[in-house]
């Protein structure tokens, strides 16, 4: 289901990483690349020294003029990053000619981790007064004792881990408040890698993959009436 194409998509972030061995040619050559994404991706972030990261594990940015969309690299990793999805076909676009002159630029021939993951800003339709109802948005059941009421939540925070196939999802939730003029909401955000030594060659298949991994999961998780609001058969 291309869960994008809906009246009501949460989806508000998406990333692509690979992880591989370290290779110091990735900085001594990083110009290289960028002479290759200068005119698409023309602002480079340098990162700030943080305490306890070596230098060379913290990305370099680099961003579109309007800061929507950038690759990020660092001696051990690629990402690429867009926070103004349109679909999958468009991310796909994007990810692929970027991630192959990558792999082709510093030989990377084979990566211990290759990952997707979407972030989902599940509005919540609730009076302030009342509690948040998880069974109407996430078939995400939690069994705690009589006394408490598993359906009456004030507040929630969420992380666990688990195998499909051959990939493994990770999936965080929590609760945003929404401050600064923003709504209130669950950020429901699904992590498919597959974490095995993963051919470079293979990277469009790999990518379809956790891609699909990843929609089939939301339209497992998402409950009946939140699907229905997504659909906009509801108000």
């Amino acid at each position: 289901m291309p869960l994008k194409h809906l009246p009501n998509a949460p989806l508000v972030e998406a990333v692509f990483e690979m992880t591989f061995s370290g290779e110091p040619i990735v900085l001594t050559r990083l110009h290289e690349y960028f002479d290759f994404i200068r005119d698409s991706y023309p602002a480079l972030w340098v990162p700030n020294a943080q305490p306890g990261i070596a230098p060379a594990l913290q990305p370099w940015e680099f961003k579109r003029p309007d800061g929507k969309r950038w690759v990020a690299i660092s001696v051990n990793s690629f990402a690429y990053h867009v926070s103004d999805y349109v679909d999958y076909a468009d991310f796909r676009k994007d990810v692929v000619p970027l991630a192959k002159r990558f792999c082709d630029l510093y030989r990377i021939e084979r990566v211990n981790r290759f990952a997707a993951r979407y972030v989902n800003n599940i509005a919540l339709l609730r009076l302030p007064s009342e509690p948040i109802r998880l069974g109407n948005y996430l078939n995400l059941g939690i069994q705690l004792p009589p006394a408490i009421d598993g359906e009456a939540l004030e507040d929630i925070h969420l992380h666990f881990t688990a195998k499909i196939k051959d990939s493994q999802i990770v999936v965080n939730l929590h609760h945003a408040l929404g401050e600064q003029g923003r709504p209130e909401s669950l950020l429901l955000v699904l992590d498919c890698a597959v974490v095995s030594d993963v051919p470079t060659a293979d990277l469009e298949a790999h990518l379809d993959k956790v891609h699909a991994a990843i929609e089939d999961s939301f339209a497992a998780l998402a409950a009946e009436p939140y699907m229905q609001f997504l659909k906009g058969e509801t108000a």
